[in-house]
C-alpha cells in the first residue's frame, strides 16, 4: 500500500534532498582529492561537513517532534520510522566522504599503476552514480531503483576486489597497503549506504520491505 503524499513533510523531505545533495557533493569532492592529491579541496570540505551535521542535528530534532505528538496515523507513523533510519544513514555517508578526503594528504596515487588508479577512479564514480540514484529515487517516490542499486553494488564488488587484487600485485610498502585497504573499503562502503538508502526508501513508499536491511560497518 503506498503512503498518501499528505502523510509526508514538506519540511522535512526538503532537508532529507539537502542531505542528500550535501554529502553526494562531499563525495565528489573527496574523489578529486584523493585522485590529486589535493588538500585545498579536503580542507574545504570540512564546511561542508559541519553544515550536514547541523542539518542532521535539525531532521533528528523535528522528527523527534512529531513522534512525540498524539493520534498518528499509521501512514505518518510509518514515514516518521523511515525518516528516522534514513537520516542516520545519510550522516554516517558523509562520514566516509570525509574520511576519504583526509587520505589526499598521505598523497597515496602518486605511485600507484595505471590500472589500480583507474579501478579506484571507476568505484568513486560508481557510487557517485549510485548515490545520486538513491536521491532520485528518495525524491521521486520510486520505490524500484533498490533493485537497480543491489545490481550496481554487486558491480562495485567486484571492482572492490579487483582493486585489492591489484593493490597485493603491486606489493607496496605496507603502510601504503594499509591506507589503501582503508579507501578501497570507503569506496565500497559509501555504495552500500546508497543501496541501503533506496532499500529504505522502497519500504516508505509502499509499506512494504522486500529487501533486507544490510549490515552498516564504517
Amino acid at each position: 500500500m503506498v503512503i498518501a503524499h499528505h502523510y509526508r513533510s514538506t519540511s522535512i523531505d526538503q532537508r532529507v534532498l539537502e542531505l542528500f545533495a550535501l554529502v553526494g557533493d562531499s563525495f565528489v569532492g573527496a574523489k578529486e582529492a584523493l585522485l590529486h592529491s589535493d588538500t585545498s579541496i579536503a580542507t574545504r570540505l570540512v564546511d561542508r561537513e559541519r553544515r550536514i551535521d547541523e542539518l542532521y542535528g535539525i531532521l533528528q530534532g523535528e522528527v523527534s517532534q512529531r513522534l512525540m505528538d498524539e493520534d498518528h496515523h499509521p501512514g505518518e507513523l510509518h514515514y516518521l520510522v523511515g525518516i528516522v533510519r534514513i537520516i542516520p544513514e545519510l550522516e554516517r555517508s558523509g562520514d566516509l566522504a570525509e574520511h576519504i578526503a583526509r587520505k589526499a594528504a598521505l598523497d597515496l596515487t602518486r605511485d600507484l599503476r595505471p590500472r589500480c588508479r583507474g579501478i579506484m577512479e571507476q568505484m568513486a564514480e560508481l557510487g557517485a552514480s549510485m548515490w545520486t540514484q538513491a536521491s532520485l529515487a528518495f525524491d521521486t517516490q520510486d520505490p524500484t531503483v533498490a533493485t537497480h542499486l543491489d545490481q550496481l553494488d554487486e558491480s562495485l564488488d567486484d571492482l572492490h576486489v579487483s582493486f585489492m587484487t591489484e593493490v597485493a600485485s603491486s606489493a607496496p610498502p605496507i603502510a601504503v597497503a594499509m591506507e589503501l585497504a582503508l579507501v578501497g573499503r570507503f569506496l565500497e562502503r559509501f555504495g552500500d549506504h546508497a543501496v541501503n538508502l533506496a532499500r529504505t526508501t522502497a519500504s516508505l513508499i509502499t509499506q512494504v520491505n522486500p529487501y533486507p536491511k544490510a549490515s552498516s560497518e564504517d
